[in-house]
């Protein structure tokens, strides 16, 4: 039995699906709130945990022998949100995985979703290496870094691993749905002059690659992810596109001058619940990229991802079409 946290959003169902694929009892950690859609039918054992209570964590960690700590907030309109979320979480389930699985030997680890955005920004030059410093240049990024800190300072008794995903889309995820919504209709568009590029993982990718971590008993500390291509330009970008929409992609630009209007006028609360006018977001827009390599990990625990941004496009795309979402 594996223990799963926020396996009721994009990346964590796949992670999910990964796991029972492979061959494991999934018990995954819900709220009052959560929407099982993604759930229905499987057979995962569901369980409404406060990932904010030591107790509740340990009662939501026994007789399990692993847990991929997925949850938390990735647009919020305050500081604190983030560490409530992102932080504490992770302190919780830590301290409760310290109680819940003292006395079991079989125990698998604990691996923690993170960001590229815990380490900063990395363009196509320089791209982000574990061995970097980490330097996060916003709210979200500071408490995912504070988040693995925990992981590095404890003296925990089991294995921790930290995966840091950069950019990642496909099937489930509606953040995308507007740049491919964009492309069919023969537009893309470049957000800001500065940024060179950024690294893209398919999210089915990026839950066989949490799932790598946690099968591999040497693999420790913290790891990249990628798609097997050490980042993408814009005009790489847009020939992805192109073969995923089946024709001719054009390349709108935008100063980020006007984002940051229409983030002001959106106000705080709902400019932190959009993708696009996230303040953060913008943020990260004014860099020169976000790239990594994710050579350590393939060495590691020999992971390949099955998809480039050109097949991952067009299967989100076919997705999309099959849920009515266009």
């Amino acid at each position: 039995m594996i223990a799963l946290t926020g396996a009721t959003g994009f990346l964590g169902s796949h992670i999910a699906d990964t796991l029972l694929d492979r061959g494991y009892r999934v018990r995954a950690s819900t709220r009052v709130t959560s929407s099982l859609r993604w759930l229905d039918g499987k057979p995962i054992e569901t369980r409404q945990t406060d990932l904010t209570d030591t107790d509740d964590c340990c009662e939501f960690l026994a007789d399990t022998a692993g847990l991929i700590h997925c949850a938390g907030a990735v647009s919020a309109p305050s500081r604190i949100i983030y560490q409530t979320a992102n932080v504490t979480s992770t302190a919780c389930l830590l301290e409760a995985a310290a109680s819940a699985w003292e006395k079991q030997q079989d125990i698998k680890g604990f691996v923690l979703i993170s960001s590229l955005a815990a380490h900063g920004p990395a363009g196509l030059d320089n791209p982000a290496l574990e061995t970097d410093p980490s330097l996060p240049i916003t709210e979200y990024g500071r408490s995912k870094l504070a988040a693995e800190e925990l992981l590095s300072s404890g003296e925990w008794p089991f294995r921790t691993a930290v995966l840091r995903p950069p950019s990642l889309y496909g099937p489930r995820d509606r953040e995308f749905l507007p740049l491919i919504k964009l492309a069919i209709h023969g537009w893309t568009g470049r957000l800001g002059s500065r940024m060179t590029g950024l690294s893209l993982v398919d999210g089915r990718d990026a839950a066989t690659a949490a799932v790598a971590l946690l099968e591999t008993a040497s693999a420790r500390g913290t790891f990249f992810v990628d798609d097997g291509r050490t980042g993408y330009d814009w005009s790489a970008l847009a020939e992805a596109l192109e073969k995923m929409a089946g024709r001719r992609i054009r390349t709108l630009r935008l100063p980020l001058v006007w984002l940051k209007i229409l983030s002001f006028l959106a106000g705080t609360s709902r400019a932190a619940r959009s993708p696009v006018l996230n303040r953060d977001r913008i943020h990260d827009l004014e860099t020169d990229g976000w790239v990594c390599d994710g050579s350590r990990l393939a060495a590691a625990t020999g992971f390949r991802a099955q998809r480039d941004a050109a097949r991952g496009f067009a299967e989100t795309l076919d997705f999309y079409r099959e849920e009515g979402w266009l």
